[in-house]
């Protein structure tokens, strides 16, 4: 029996096991309903427990044009490997603190690659099933997938934090909601459509399809605040005069209103001794916008001129946002493929998105030192337009990306890796001439696998050797990410812009080796020119506060146990 017949045979009991399901529901609140399919990992990730691991040979540190700047730039994060041991693995060392997430993921259109490892028929398909447009599972493959990734983007969100969602009209009725499940109704804040090309194309055999959607919801919309669109193009002949305090236009201090304020007819004299009133327009009377006491306070910002009151109206540094992404600022298709094109004078990763589309969504959601996650990285595009911001703005925004390897072409490192490479060190463009590199650090790690048993289950031979290889993962979750001394007891850690500031891990049952341990945190706080603070990690069974003797002679030190907040936080995502 060739392999498709035996999809064939498989997807016609798969039809009989949801039509099987649909039967039994007898009564449904209104919602997404869908058939939750158990996914598959490899044997070690799914029978092990995740940690992070330093590839130190790709670390960049390259000073930014703006030296001054550079002083206060944390490193930026690439992980390689699947995004959902990736988010587990953040779960850990970044649950509330990412500010604003972008992602690009699979469509499933039903041709654009995507696969997935249904857990139930892992032996037919061990690399995936792919998902064809009429698989009968393939919205459910989909959101399964999702589902479970968006619940652990959740619990990294800051309070006041947002995520932004790619999707075409695929999976976007099913995504939004999706959101309302995971996210909660009450914090969606806008559907934006992007268009992404301008006409042409064979996409539709009734309409062509010009636009994509960009979904963007709150972690709690009470704290979220939505920045302004500096980049839409203000018409110059709004604002023709100019100032002290900028370009500026003016306008009539009095309107025309349906219902009107007796109070705010009244008389205004001008510098010159003349008597302005509200003026009779078609018929009506006006009457001023500005009340008797508000014109007392801000009489020097009135204009009189040509027998009428103005006031000023300055050009604004940006407006609100418009769900509308029409313009050729936000980017198209094309100049994704140009952005990539540009750098690797090819075309290595099919479909990027634009610079311009993500620096827009980053400028309106970020603050200057926003922490900034996209765990279906790609070409590593959300980094790039994280980078260009901050060189435009001033800022020290820190970017995390995730992608995985996928298969024999390792994208991360190949594409999403050496795209950003060449942006911060410089690159020979398509044309030849030499771009300068933005600058910046950047640390790159793996996803990795300890012990013989999942986080559930781990047994203390688990949790010694979680000890001995979570340094990388701990000091990633108190950003000292320069080691600095790794011996067979310990580890320490600096922040390499902020000497104040270290990651100190004792890793091991062998106390005989503490007092060497601590004496190198002496001897660095003794060498340091200001107070420092240390995360003390040791290794224990219990509390870590037996341990606080060791240290009464310091100040500035913070203990903290291991392994077992680590499987703590684990245990509670696997559940």
């Amino acid at each position: 029996m060739t392999v498709q017949e035996q999809q064939k045979i498989r997807i016609r009991e798969l039809e009989k096991e949801i039509a099987r399901l649909h039967a039994q529901i007898k009564e449904q609140r209104y919602g997404l309903t869908w058939l939750d399919v158990p996914e598959a990992f490899e044997a070690d990730s799914e029978n092990k427990i995740p940690i992070l691991e330093e590839v130190k040979e790709k670390a960049i540190d390259v000073p930014c044009r703006d030296a001054a700047r550079h002083v206060s730039t944390e490193p930026h994060i690439i992980i390689e490997g699947d995004n959902y041991h990736a988010l587990t693995c953040l779960n850990y060392t970044h649950r509330g603190k990412i500010d604003v997430i972008y992602i690009d993921p699979p469509y499933n259109t039903g041709s654009d690659g995507f696969t997935y490892k249904d857990k139930r028929i892992l032996t037919q398909f061990p690399d995936g099933s792919p998902v064809p447009k009429e698989h009968p599972l393939r919205h459910s493959y989909w959101l399964s997938f999702m589902s479970k990734r968006l619940e652990l983007a959740k619990n990294l969100l800051s309070d006041n934090g947002a995520i932004f969602i790619s999707i075409d009209e695929n999976e976007q009725a099913n995504l939004k909601l999706l959101c309302n499940k995971v996210f909660g109704e009450d914090n969606f804040v806008a559907e934006f459509i992007w268009k992404k090309k301008q006409g042409g194309g064979n996409d539709s055999g009734f309409v062509i399809t010009e636009h994509e959607y960009v979904l963007c919801i709150a972690k709690n919309i009470s704290k979220f605040k939505m920045g302004l669109d500096k980049s839409y193009q203000l018409d110059d002949k709004l604002y023709p005069l100019k100032d002290e305090k900028g370009e500026y236009g003016l306008i009539t201090l009095d309107k025309a209103s349906i219902q009107i304020s007796q109070s705010l007819i009244y008389e205004i004299i001008g510098p010159d001794g003349e008597k302005y009133y509200p003026r009779i327009v078609k018929g009506k009377q006006s009457c001023w916008r500005w009340g008797k006491e508000k014109v007392k306070n801000q009489y020097n910002e009135l204009v009189f001129k040509n027998g009428k009151v103005y006031t000023k109206y300055y050009r604004p540094q940006g407006i609100t946002p418009k769900s509308l992404l029409i313009d050729a600022v936000y980017g198209r298709t094309e100049s994704g493929n140009d952005d990539i094109k540009e750098i690797f004078q090819n075309k290595p990763f099919a479909y990027p998105k634009p610079v311009l589309l993500i620096k827009h969504l980053l400028s309106i959601s970020s603050q200057s030192n926003t922490r900034i996650l996209d765990f279906f990285a790609g070409s590593g595009t959300t980094l790039h337009a994280t980078m260009k911001l901050n060189a435009e703005d001033g800022g020290n925004r820190q970017c995390i990306l995730v992608q995985q390897q996928e298969g024999d072409n390792n994208i991360c490192e190949n594409v999403t890796y050496e795209r950003n490479r060449r942006v911060m060190c410089g690159y020979t463009n398509a044309k030849g001439e030499q771009v300068e590199g933005l600058g910046g650090r950047l640390k790159y790690y793996r996803t990795a696998f300890v012990g013989k048993n999942a986080s559930r289950t781990a047994t203390d031979a688990d949790r010694v050797e979680l000890s001995l290889k979570a340094g990388y993962l701990l000091a990633l979750g108190e950003n000292t990410l320069e080691e600095i001394s790794h011996t067979e007891s310990y580890q320490i850690f600096a922040d390499g812009e902020n000497p104040q500031k270290y990651t100190a891990i004792f890793f091991t049952e062998n106390y005989a080796k503490l007092p060497d341990f601590v004496a190198e945190i002496e001897q660095l706080r003794a060498n340091a020119a200001t107070p420092v603070e240390f995360a003390v990690y040791i290794f224990c069974w219990g509390q870590p506060d037996v341990f606080e003797g060791e240290f009464n002679s310091l100040r500035g030190i913070s203990l903290k146990a291991i392994p077992q907040p680590i499987l703590d936080v684990y245990k509670s995502i696997n559940q």
